[in-house]
């Protein structure tokens, strides 16, 4: 095997580990094709390289890796070094009879003798994309970053005698699953995420959910998924377009609620904004795609980020839903016709007597359509002074409001006024006044005499999607009562049991997505489930102190992460633990971002695809279970989620790295043999 001068200091060096004991089934021809794939593509790329495999603790009466593959005369620009860590050394640790193979150490033994400018440290059942390989030969790699790329798992067969374009048409053509920044997900033909047998949309919706998600979750009954500051929806949209309906609930990461959600068209532009305090039920009208087309729509957190303490993820809004809804379904949930007679009949009863039979239907429409307040879920309101908190008092809901009272409302649809169903209270002595509604500049908008219990319905200048600010003012009272009323120390002015929308009739969610119209409204409100901003009270001030945690991309990171030589020097590698593997690589990402190295995500089309092993042999969704009952059955030691979860917090609370290993790492001080491999025709064991 000839080599060239550049590749005594190549640009790229490849690191990987294996041995010869046929781990994950069919290992050699696996291996081959990682092999051949790499050199390949080095010769096609004209990259400056050099493949390093580790062989650590070589099985008796096996051929060694030099003998055991397959090796092309001519390896162009791409220098195979075979390094060995013998039995001897092998046996120097704990596990020694019942885990074969020290991965990471193993790795760092590569590291720490690559001669390239660039190290990647990946596994040998890997084959990375032309555009990867485009990307590594425009040589646009720099210092100070740690590069990451999601792993595409391709099936088993990947034909070893193949070309290399035959081998990487198969990986395109049989993926299994994606491992995702935000999780592990299996893929359907179109290349979109499954769902998971039980999600928060129908199987058949059309609904399909990119990056920004994690992964489903269950907290006491409901499923749902947290999203982080944006969110990919990919839709295919009904004909003559459609209304998506969303139930989402504020999360740790946007803060004290009402917090806005917003929705982002495939341009990027704004098309909706929803404030969200409690577990709310939006709608979105989404006009038809061109041609059919699946339409992407991205949910985005504004204020979101805010980290938790014992979380790497940050959790900004979590959905329990997202589907279509019927197209004859109204566009406002409210409570059931049952349940609003049983919760307002006094109230409607009392005002029959009030103001006749004519005003029942209005003020039933608005009591039935309130939320967990008096105010209509199907807009949104903002409180300021004068208004005490929500009372129940004989099956009636109601709040309690003091003159100049001040009040935000903004409408999403065409309505143009304020409907109120309000009484005068003690401290006037329940006597009659006029309502007085005006800007905060003092301009009177609408006025309306109330006299006992009383339905209005005020004009306002309000634009649509805009917020407007407005006092409520008493005016015309004839007699002052007590200021306060016996017992109560409060000044009870007039009594609110809803305040919504007024009556000037809005085209329905379904009429402006046919239209072509983007359009959203809140149709319903439940208390949130978890308040987070007493939950997390007591610890704010450490969380504070910690910071915002980087949320990186940590899944299958052991297959792919690359750095510059000095930057793997600094952090002296992966912590060489005598334990299994598991975590180890997650470790080192959250290390050296510590240490001021940022993290670098290659999109797609860049790839690299993993050749899918046995189950339990290593880590999969599928055999993970399997993995870890068979290293707790050999008393073998792992990193678990929670132990990786308290060293990054650990890191965030020092603002530093945890460096584990001495200056001697990656067995610098042993003197191992290498090989070069010869070329040789011998055929590959399956």
């Amino acid at each position: 095997m000839k080599l060239s001068n550049s590749q005594a200091a190549p640009y790229l060096s490849m690191v990987a580990t294996a041995r010869n004991d046929n781990h994950g089934g069919n290992l050699l021809g696996r291996m081959q094709v990682f092999v051949d794939a790499w050199i390949n593509q080095c010769k096609r790329h004209n990259l400056s390289s050099e493949l390093i495999l580790v062989e650590w603790n070589p099985p008796a009466g096996k051929p060694k890796l030099a003998e055991a593959l397959r090796w092309p005369a001519d390896t162009g620009p791409c220098a195979v070094r075979i390094i060995e860590v013998p039995p001897e050394l092998h046996r120097r640790y704990q596990f020694a009879e019942t885990l074969p193979l020290y991965q990471m150490i193993a790795k760092n033994v590569g590291i720490r003798r690559a001669r390239g400018e660039f190290i990647l440290v990946t596994n040998i059942d890997v084959v990375c994309s032309n555009e990867l390989f485009e990307f590594f030969a425009s040589r646009q790699l720099k210092k100070g970053f740690l590069y990451r790329i999601d792993r595409t798992d391709a099936a088993t067969h990947v034909p070893v005698d193949g070309s290399l374009d035959e081998q990487l048409a198969y990986c395109r053509d049989n993926v299994i699953r994606s491992c995702a920044r935000d999780g592990i997900f299996k893929l359907t033909p179109e290349g979109f995420r499954q769902h998971e047998s039980k999600d928060i949309t129908r199987p058949d919706s059309g609904i399909w959910f990119g990056n920004g998600w994690h992964e489903i979750e269950r907290y006491t009954i409901d499923l749902f998924r947290w999203m982080r500051e944006e969110a990919e929806l990919f839709l295919s949209v009904p004909a003559g377009g459609g209304v998506l309906t969303l139930n989402a609930e504020p999360g740790p990461g946007v803060g004290t609620p009402p917090q806005p959600l917003q929705a982002l068209d495939g341009q990027g532009n704004l098309v909706a904004e929803w404030m969200v305090s409690g577990r709310t039920t939006l709608r979105l009208s989404v006009p038809p795609a061109v041609d059919g087309a699946v339409q992407r729509v991205v949910l985005r957190a504004p204020t979101g980020g805010l980290p938790v303490l014992d979380d790497t993820r940050i959790m900004n809004f979590r959905l329990f839903r997202c589907d279509w809804v019927d197209p004859d379904a109204p566009d406002d949930e409210g409570c059931s016709f049952g349940q609003a007679i049983a919760t307002s009949y006094r109230t409607l009863a009392r005002l029959a007597v009030r103001q006749g039979a004519g005003v029942l239907n209005p003020a039933f429409r608005l009591l039935r359509g309130r939320g967990a307040d008096i105010f209509d879920a199907g807009a949104e309101f903002q409180i300021g002074g004068g208004w005490y908190y929500l009372e129940h008092a004989g099956g009636q809901r109601a709040r309690w409001v003091v003159d100049e009272a001040e009040l935000a409302v903004r409408f999403t649809d065409e309505t143009a006024s304020l409907a109120l169903l309000l009484e005068p209270g003690p401290c006037i002595n329940h006597q009659p006044f006029n309502l007085v509604v005006r800007s905060k500049s003092g301009e009177i908008l609408a006025d309306a005499r109330i006299d006992g219990l009383t339905y209005v319905d005020l004009p306002l200048p309000v634009e649509q999607g805009q917020w407007m600010s407005v006092v409520l003012h008493m005016h015309g009272v004839r007699s002052s009562g007590p200021l306060h009323k016996a017992g109560d120390e409060r000044t009870l002015n007039f009594r609110v049991y809803g305040c919504g929308r007024g009556s000037l009739r809005k085209p329905t969610l379904h009429e402006l997505a046919r239209a072509g119209a983007w359009n959203s409204r809140t149709v319903g409100f439940a208390p949130a489930e978890v308040d987070w901003p007493v939950k997390l009270k007591d610890v704010q001030r450490e969380i504070a102190e910690m910071g915002k945690p980087e949320f990186l991309h940590l899944y299958a990171c052991g297959d792919f992460q690359l750095m510059a030589r000095e930057n793997w020097d600094d952090v002296r590698g992966y912590a060489e633990l005598d334990q299994f593997s598991m975590h180890l690589d997650s470790i080192l990402s959250y290390t050296v971002h510590h240490m001021g190295v940022k993290e670098y995500y290659l999109a797609d089309p860049m790839r690299v695809y993993h050749i899918e092993h046995d189950v339990g042999t290593g880590w999969t969704p599928e055999g993970y279970k399997e993995l870890n009952q068979r290293l707790e059955k050999k008393g073998i030691q792992s990193i678990t989620f929670p132990d990786l979860a308290d060293m990054v917090a650990e890191m965030r609370f020092l603002h530093a790295p945890l460096i584990f290993n001495l200056d001697n790492w990656g067995m610098a001080d042993c003197e191992l043999p290498e090989t070069t491999p010869v070329p040789s025709g011998v055929p590959v064991s399956s």
